[in-house]
């Protein structure tokens, strides 16, 4: 839109190079809160650019509707004869030129004053409002003063300043060869005779640019949401993924909002899939890693088994015939760890004490897994010796033969 300078954008890159150095250095609670203000901050920055650019689109649809109405009133001037003070036919010609000059509108009202009431009739009927309204005695008084004192009143005044308006917003968001319609539509309006149909056709043209800014906004909105997502999913490396990802790559400014519509809600869905699991993965690795330092043996394919089964047996050589197995999916959250005995062929005196050494250990556990950042928690506990030992056979979980010991890092 323009109103980016080299030094702004400069500055941009640097706060990014900024974050990305706090990444290197696994500054990672600096970055998570620094790294949404700035995604804000971004966006808020462009909407205010994008509002500078209307308000400048404004100020030039402003000075297009002062130059035809400074074209028309010296043309007006000119076939009656009148006579007009040189500096003032000067400015009314450099207006009427598309040059800028200060006071457009009390120039005008100048120039309409030198009009007798019925040369105004050549006028179309906008002008010849505007006339009657610019015509006031306004010696006296600052311009800010006259121009509040002669704001548009008129019904149709009013739709056409809120069409001045849209119109320069679609300027910056459409594109002004995207606009070029709608103001050809408008001035075929301005000279409408007929106020009332004029008013419907204001109407029309109005409607219609508020639906076409609506859509072009909503599409932005669907694409970059749609850019955002893609690049989340970029580490998931799938077939569903990649599938996607070209997909979003595919779209433009002419996509249909249905289609990108449906591709957000298809990558939202994906990706929160993929977050799901590998949030059930780090939970596995966690758990896994916490009774490995325990002494308990940890082999590796038991997350794959974990994961495929729902559940795995962990022995400990200092415990013979002992384990634990951990029950549930991961990927709720929810899990069920127990003492367990792995034969039936044991003295089952020891299964109080093994299920006493078992508690201490899951409190162990519990401190190893918040060092390393997460938590886990009791839901239900059951008392030592209120049930019977489970008793499984780990001997497809665990061989020694076609596994080796796997350490986790």
């Amino acid at each position: 839109m323009g109103e980016l300078s080299d030094a702004e954008a400069s500055a941009t890159l640097e706060r990014r190079r900024v974050l990305a150095e706090l990444l290197k250095q696994d500054a990672f609670i600096d970055l998570q809160k620094r790294v949404p203000d700035e995604i804000a901050f971004l966006k808020a920055d462009a909407l205010r650019r994008e509002r500078l650019a209307i308000e400048r689109a404004a100020a030039r649809q402003r000075g297009r509707r002062g130059k035809e109405n400074a074209a028309t009133l010296l043309n007006v001037l000119k076939a009656r004869g009148t006579n007009v003070p040189d500096e003032l036919k000067k400015q009314l010609e450099s207006i009427s030129c598309g040059e800028g000059a200060d006071h457009v509108d009390a120039l005008l009202a100048q120039g309409f004053n030198l009009l007798a009431p019925e040369q105004k009739s050549t006028l179309t009927s906008e002008q010849r409002d505007l006339a009657s309204r610019l015509a006031e005695p306004n010696e006296g008084q600052s311009f800010e003063a006259w121009e509040a004192r002669n704001k548009p009143a008129t019904s149709v005044d009013m739709l056409l300043e809120r069409v001045d308006a849209q119109i320069a917003e679609a300027e910056t968001i459409l594109g002004r060869e995207e606009t070029a319609t709608y103001l050809q539509r408008l001035r075929a309006m301005e000279s409408e005779p007929n106020e009332a149909r004029g008013k419907l056709l204001l109407d029309s043209l109005i409607l219609d640019l508020s639906k076409e800014i609506e859509t072009v906004r909503a599409r932005r909105a669907a694409l970059e949401q749609l850019a955002e997502i893609a690049i989340q999913l970029e580490p998931f490396i799938s077939e569903a993924s990649t599938s996607l990802r070209a997909q979003v790559a595919a779209c433009n400014e002419a996509t249909l909002i249905s289609t990108l519509t449906a591709l957000v809600e298809q990558c939202q869905a994906l990706l929160e899939s993929e977050l799901q699991r590998k949030a059930a993965e780090a939970r596995r690795e966690v758990i896994l890693q916490g009774l490995a330092q325990l002494g308990y043996e940890v082999h590796e394919g038991m997350a794959t088994a974990w994961a495929t089964d729902g559940r795995v047996v962990l022995r400990k050589s200092s415990l013979p015939g002992y384990g634990v197995e951990i029950g549930g999916q991961a990927e709720s959250s929810r899990l069920q760890v127990r003492a367990v005995a792995l034969t039936g062929d044991r003295d089952t005196n020891r299964d109080k004490d093994v299920e006493t050494i078992w508690c201490g250990e899951f409190t162990r556990l519990q401190q190893l897994v918040t060092e390393n950042g997460n938590d886990l928690l009791i839901e239900r506990a059951m008392g030592i010796g209120q049930v019977p030992l489970k008793v499984v056979d780990d001997t497809r979980q665990i061989s020694e033969s076609n596994t080796g010991k796997h350490t986790l890092n």
